[in-house]
């Protein structure tokens, strides 16, 4: 079957290249920020090659790797890398905190569309080549959460959206994936198929796209609270 993921990576990539190029043209960000920025999204994107270089070559098929519990570590090392940059670069965290406040919010929950083709899943799984369990307990919230980004994104273009809603819904929008990986990956790793996740193009999905799709979540929180936060001083 045809997979989107590899356009699904170009698009989502493209998506925060055009923000940053945006920004910089706008006077919002500094040639530092926005080196911090591209470098990244580099970064994140040299992993995704080599997580493919180790899929094709076979390496996430072995039985040595599929013992060591991947589902549990291998979708977290973006995050972990992410995470550190932005911790450590204050160029790059304020970089990213400007991408949130200048980036039109309709924009930043629109692009959250892209997870209801999260409904291929669901298809593989029904053609059996997918794990079925893995397409219900993660697939199908996924899928609801793409299609709860059109109302979100509708209110946000009326001015009916509160800033209190919209943090309720990217938590809802990280949490559709980081709870079934935390608490259910020990039922899902006991499926036939289960190594087809590290099959590629598949395993774009949960070692690169939907890592990234939830960091964009949790951004919008970190900021919307940060701002709460300096408000209320």
């Amino acid at each position: 079957m045809i997979s989107t993921l590899p356009v699904l990576t170009v698009v989502i990539f493209g998506f925060l290249w055009f923000l940053t190029v945006r920004l910089a043209r706008m006077g919002k960000i500094d040639s530092t920020q926005k080196r911090w920025m591209a470098q990244l999204f580099v970064v994140l994107l040299i992993w995704g090659c080599v997580v493919a270089t180790l899929s094709i070559s076979g390496v996430f098929t072995t039985e040595w790797f599929v013992r060591s519990f991947p589902g549990y570590w291998l979708p977290f090392i973006p995050v972990v890398i992410a995470l550190t940059l932005i911790t450590f670069v204050a160029p790059l965290r304020d970089g990213i905190r400007t991408l949130v406040d200048e980036t039109p919010d309709h924009w930043l929950t629109g692009i959250h569309l892209l997870r209801m083709l999260a409904i291929g899943t669901l298809v593989k799984a029904s053609a059996g080549i997918f794990p079925v369990k893995f397409a219900l307990y993660i697939g199908i919230p996924d899928l609801i959460f793409g299609l709860s980004a059109i109302p979100i994104t509708l209110l946000i273009l009326r001015g009916r959206m509160h800033d209190n809603l919209l943090i309720l819904w990217n938590l809802v929008g990280a949490f559709v994936i980081l709870m079934p990986l935390l608490g259910l990956m020990h039922i899902l790793m006991r499926e036939i198929l289960f190594t087809e996740l590290f099959v590629f193009p598949m395993v774009l999905a949960p070692t690169l796209v939907v890592p990234t799709l939830v960091m964009m979540n949790l951004m919008v929180v970190w900021r919307l609270f940060e701002i709460k936060l300096i408000h209320r001083d």
